[in-house]
């Protein structure tokens, strides 16, 4: 009895320190905030899909990209040392990274899951795997996947087929494949999560003003004496101004080389220091700040 005692003790002890693992602590505060936690607390519903599909996707092919490698790997080690590139030990480096993957992106899949079917605070749960240990070390794996792959391109590039071990380059050439597709297929879920989003078009494309209304704006002689701005040089060229320059005065009342300006205006209609649209009412940005 005092066996089993033991052997339940040591079972719940471990899983507490798994679980601390994946376990951001409560009482610690985040000072730059993981740009994946941005995203949540503006779309969690969307975002939280995006994470699930991905870290399942992610840990179900890692997983199945790495057993039939490791099989090759372990019929053909000793034929494939006679290659002209190491490509058996990028195959087997790359194998590990995915597998220590795996598990980490298996329970973000489950948590997220569990969470959502339980109508719990998604941002809360996102906020705890971000500050975790595993989340830390995923990351940190990531960055070394990725530089691993740019190596193994690189190796690929420059190998032949290898003779006593003709798979080899076939092998790579796959697993790197594979690889572009997990990351076309990332893409092509992150459009498919935030379809309202990329309608919005947060960042409009700037648009330009004719000659007519930009010419509708007057224009002054500057005159370090008296010249009615407070600006000493133009935002656009950088340039001071200097006794008798040709400036423009927008509607927000600052002023520019009238060159430099006027070629601003035709590729973006606002102002360059105050981003005021020179076509606006001019109640419209009072509106605006009440």
């Amino acid at each position: 009895m005092a066996e089993v005692q033991g052997i339940r003790a040591s079972l719940q002890a471990l899983q507490a320190r798994v679980g601390s693992y994946f376990d951001g602590a409560d009482n610690v505060q985040q000072e730059n905030g993981d740009p994946l936690l941005d995203v949540v607390q503006q779309y969690p519903e969307e975002a939280a899909w995006f994470i699930k599909v991905v870290m399942f996707f992610g840990s179900v092919s890692g997983v199945l990209i790495s057993i039939p490698c490791s099989v090759f790997l372990f019929m053909y080690w000793t034929p494939c040392e006679q290659c002209n590139r190491p490509l058996r030990i990028w195959v087997l480096v790359h194998c590990v990274l995915q597998m220590m993957q795996a598990p980490v992106r298996l329970v973000f899949f489950m948590r997220l899951r569990q969470i959502q079917q339980r109508n719990g605070d998604i941002q809360e749960c996102v906020r705890q795997l971000t500050q975790s240990s595993a989340w830390r070390m995923s990351k940190a794996v990531s960055i070394v996947t990725y530089g691993w792959f740019i190596l193994g391109v690189v190796w690929l590039l420059n190998s032949t087929t290898c003779k006593p071990c003709p798979g080899l380059y076939r092998l790579t050439l796959a697993v790197i494949s594979t690889a572009v597709a997990r990351l076309a297929m990332t893409l092509i879920i992150f459009y498919h999560s935030f379809p309202a989003q990329q309608g919005e078009r947060p960042f409009p494309k700037p648009r330009g003003a004719t000659q007519d209304v930009i010419d509708t704006m007057p224009t002054v002689k500057y005159c370090s004496r008296s010249h009615g701005c407070s600006e000493t040089n133009c935002a656009v060229c950088l340039g001071d101004f200097e006794e008798a320059d040709e400036m423009r005065q927008l509607p927000c009342r600052h002023h520019f080389h009238r060159l430099c300006i006027d070629k601003w205006l035709k590729r973006n209609k606002v102002c360059p220091l105050c981003l005021q649209d020179i076509q606006a009412t001019p109640g419209a940005s009072a509106k605006k700040k009440n």
